[in-house]
């Protein structure tokens, strides 16, 4: 009789065996995936903040108006301040219209936040399911 095949045995442990390396490799990546979007979404956020700090800048030095209290994605794109057609790096879709950056003043300096105005645009790793 000739012995040169597999035992069902040795089939199945190999098969077990890459299913778990299949899970963890799954998990690994769709942990990285996930970071990406947060760090990616982070990065975006800064970049319409600074948009807004220019924004600010570009009309107090235009208008003797005090700076505004807030600024939405729409103007920020419109004055060029921003790329237009943002697109939120956790839905995938153009940024909600009421997006908009808060501007606050504190002693001689400015407090920028942005406020989403879509809850799912945030930048939360709980947002991202």
């Amino acid at each position: 009789m000739n012995k040169k095949g597999f035992t069902l045995a040795e089939l199945l442990g190999v098969i077990v065996i890459i299913g778990i390396l299949a899970i963890i490799a799954v998990s690994v990546i769709d942990k990285n995936v996930k970071d990406g979007k947060v760090r990616t979404c982070k990065t975006q956020e800064t970049n319409i903040i600074e948009g807004a700090k220019s924004y600010v800048t570009d009309v107090l030095a235009n208008t003797s108006n005090a700076a505004p209290t807030q600024v939405t994605i729409g103007q920020l794109e419109a004055g060029g301040f921003i790329e237009s057609d943002l697109k939120s790096p956790i839905t995938g879709n153009k940024y909600s219209s009421g997006t908009k950056v808060l501007i606050s003043k504190s002693g001689d300096s400015y407090n920028f936040t942005v406020q989403y105005g879509d809850a799912k645009e945030n930048c939360s790793e709980e947002e991202i399911g």
